[in-house]
């Protein structure tokens, strides 16, 4: 998890902020936004997104592209796990579920 990793390099538990996902497990753009903002008006440097593709639990992707351009407006390392939907890649169909990589 993003929580144990921050642990682990010594970043902290409380400086892991949680982005709300829709009912279908998508991370909600505008409420990622919402976290920079709130992160630096508490004296915070974001400098990290975590986004999934491919979710283990309901298979969600999130919205890569929405979320690669608020990172590039901000200035945040974008990580991806595709570990599940990685594969994708590979397909003409669901390819489009990657933009943003």
């Amino acid at each position: 998890s993003v929580k144990k990793a921050a642990s682990f390099l010594g970043i902290g538990t409380q400086n892991v902020y949680f982005v709300k996902s829709d009912d279908r497990g998508k991370m909600i753009p505008e409420e990622l936004e919402k976290q920079v903002q709130q992160a630096r008006n508490e004296g915070s440097t974001p400098f990290f997104v975590s986004a999934t593709a491919g979710t283990t639990v309901l298979g969600a992707f999130d919205p890569l592209n929405d979320i690669a351009d608020i990172c590039e407006k901000h200035n945040l390392w974008l990580h991806v796990d595709a570990s599940w939907g990685g594969s994708a890649l590979l397909s003409r169909r669901h390819c489009k579920l990657l933009h943003g990589i």
